[in-house]
């Protein structure tokens, strides 16, 4: 067995490979960026190179860094987990120019398989059917036009070298091609360095199933059954399960069928994943995925196997460790959960910052990518964590792992909990009548709940207790602040609340005012127009606590600065930065409704307008990217940019001001 292996990615399938390799005798070191300086997988692993700043391209992506630091460990082989350089033909060319086994598929298999093209097209040789579309990849907007023109609406465009959901757009109307299509190639230019696209018939109502395949580059394969992958938003998997459950025992085996014909034909080598979307039509290919899975634990759930053992003993031996009927066929159900940072209530946009507090469940497996203390980054996927469960039947699956979530804290970023929750107790998805385009219309549906301003009140009041006696200076802030010394001095006095701080969530901004309640140890809270009555306890960052709102009781788990009051309440997170209110006073409090402001940390790739320039509500702005996506910025309102304060390639905070538009008289 390989003495040392470095662990070319980062969060927690660097740390998920780790384990696993300490446990085959092996050693591991790892890699970092000066944005994952102080990450998890640095400080889990123990040993970690330093190969770039902080955007993937100058280091994660950074082959000749790569390479440097696996020399510089002594490692003889490199593990590049998903993502990043796992599917990169070069770098598995280069590792073997140096004398270093590349833990995955030979350079001639990934370079064909990463080519939806040539894969379509090998897979068409193969008789397995695959969705009528142009299989030719360009990355000329023009000749992509004048390609896509004939071809039948919706279809879908699709970056060659993609995955995750990156350069993927759905053109439903013929207008929106131009966009779709110059979108789709800068985001594959920004995640993959290949901006080409081939489109193919968008298939409606489709479920998405896939096969795990191990090979051992002499033409034996064998699959480790199938995994369903169809509750998806943004193209992107949400949840997952195992095993498949919503197909006949003949559709399953024709899926593992095609997918060890398709590893057979080409010598496959180590793991991989072949890809269906499943119709009332039947089952068409969409690719092959020539690695390790985010969703690969569900597998190891009901198969009791390690595929992480199993890649590295596999490249390394060349032989497989079992024929197909060696394979450990499924026992019980297996669901995972993504836990990401980001902000349903707000487009799902992702939420950088630092992570105050995170608890993780107990009774499931969770693979973190963080710890608390650890930084979000806008250069990078923002996941947490990915939780699985595994149980008897799918409904005891289901439910185990909702209440897991439940019991999983996440503080000082947003993040996607209570969206899981809600999803998994959707009954559509308990009974498994869903499709790939189930979510988008299951969000539309159930509309947003608001921000309720009795929460706000219970927030600020425990944010008001850490202001009144802070033990660390980290907590110390507004209530502290020279400017604000009259507000403290009268309080007791005040008849009635002064706004003189505003609390901003995404959703909105809130003005705050306090004043001393009407019996010991309450205070009144103003929000916005309604005024509440609060008792709340000393803040407690330690657990869970009761703040009782006009005799309504809440239980909480809060985490406050002297910037930011982060809470769980119910199912339901609320986050809140708190900032002074100019002037300290209700009437001095502009109004902000033509502020246009920063939803994230992120880059300004493009700007559309011009100071002075008129504009219409919901007119493009600008367009960000963060964590390798792209978010437009419109106009909240028709009227004129009276300023502006950003530029292309400028980088931006969450909640930093980029337009004022002046309204339209």
């Amino acid at each position: 067995m390989y003495r040392k292996i470095l662990i070319a990615n980062r969060g927690e399938i660097a740390c998920r490979i780790a384990r696993t390799a300490r446990r085959m005798g092996m050693q591991a070191a790892t890699v970092h960026s000066s944005a994952d300086a102080g990450a998890l997988h640095v400080r889990e692993i123990g040993e970690s190179v330093l190969i770039g700043a902080g955007p993937a391209r100058q280091s994660y992506l950074d082959i000749d860094a790569v390479l440097g630091a696996a020399q510089r460990v002594g490692a003889e082989a490199i593990h590049p987990g998903f993502g990043f350089l796992s599917e990169n033909a070069e770098f598995a060319r280069r590792c073997a120019e140096a004398g270093i086994a590349f833990i995955g598929p030979t350079p001639e298999v990934l370079a064909l398989f990463g080519d939806k093209a040539a894969a379509r097209r090998l897979a068409r040789k193969l008789d397995i059917p695959v969705a009528a579309g142009l299989d030719e990849p360009a990355d000329d907007v023009q000749a992509l036009l004048a390609a896509v023109a004939g071809l039948p609406l919706p279809y879908v465009l699709k970056a060659v070298a993609g995955g995750g959901g990156k350069g993927m757009r759905v053109v439903r109307d013929g207008a929106d091609a131009r966009s779709a299509i110059e979108a789709a190639i800068r985001e594959a230019r920004s995640a993959f360095g290949d901006g080409r696209l081939i489109a193919e018939r968008y298939l409606q109502q489709a479920r998405h199933i896939e096969v795990q395949i191990l090979g051992d580059g002499a033409g034996n394969v064998v699959h480790l059954f199938d995994r369903e992958c169809t509750l998806q938003r943004r193209y992107q998997k949400v949840v997952e399960e195992a095993p498949v459950s919503s197909a006949s025992q003949e559709m399953r085996e024709q899926l593992w069928a095609h997918a060890v014909g398709l590893g057979r034909t080409v010598n496959y080598l180590g793991l991989g994943t072949v890809e269906f979307a499943v119709t009332a039509e039947g089952a068409f290919f969409l690719e092959v995925n020539p690695r390790l899975q985010v969703e690969h634990p569900v597998t190891e759930a009901v198969t009791g196997l390690d595929l992480v053992e199993l890649q590295i003993q596999t490249l390394f031996t060349r032989t497989l460790p079992f024929g197909q009927a060696g394979v450990p066929r499924p026992q019980g159900f297996a669901t995972q959960a993504r836990l990401y940072a980001e902000d349903p209530a707000h487009g799902f946009v992702p939420s950088t910052g630092r992570i105050a507090v995170f608890e993780m469940a107990g009774g499931v497996r969770t693979d973190a990518g963080v710890a608390a203390g650890c930084e979000v980054s806008p250069h990078y996927d923002p996941m947490i964590a990915k939780v699985i469960a595994h149980a008897g039947t799918r409904q005891q699956a289901l439910l185990q792992l909702r209440c897991a979530l439940e019991q999983t804290t996440v503080l000082g970023v947003a993040s996607n909990r209570a969206f899981l929750l809600a999803l998994l107790a959707d009954p559509q998805v308990q009974r498994n009548e869903v499709t790939t385009e189930f979510i988008d219309p299951w969000l539309a549906a159930r509309g947003t709940s608001g921000e309720q301003p009795g929460h706000v009140a219970a927030l600020m009041a425990l944010w008001l207790c850490g202001q009144r006696a802070p033990t660390d200076p980290t907590t110390a802030g507004a209530w502290h602040d020279a400017a604000l010394t009259g507000w403290r001095a009268r309080r007791a006095a005040a008849a009635a609340p002064t706004p003189v701080l505003e609390a901003i969530s995404s959703a909105r901004r809130w003005r705050i005012g306090f004043a001393a309640g009407g019996s010991p140890g309450t205070s009144r809270i103003q929000v916005d127009e309604a005024l509440f009555q609060v008792a709340a306890p000393d803040a407690n960052p330690a657990g869970w606590q009761t703040v009782t709102v006009d005799g309504c009781t809440l239980r909480l788990r809060a985490h406050c600065t002297a910037r930011q009051v982060s809470a769980l309440v119910g199912q339901e997170q609320l986050m809140l930065d708190v900032r002074p209110l100019p002037g300290a006073s209700a009437g001095a409090a502009a109004s902000a409704h033509g502020v246009v402001r920063s939803p994230m940390m992120g880059l300004v790739i493009g700007v559309d307008v011009q100071p002075g320039e008129s504009v219409n509500a919901g007119d493009r702005l600008a367009t960000m990217e963060s964590m390798k996506m792209e978010m437009a910025i419109n106009a909240p309102i028709a009227g004129k940019v009276a300023w502006m304060g950003c530029a292309v390639q400028a980088r931006v905070e969450r909640h930093q001001d980029l337009f004022r538009i002046e309204p339209a008289s």
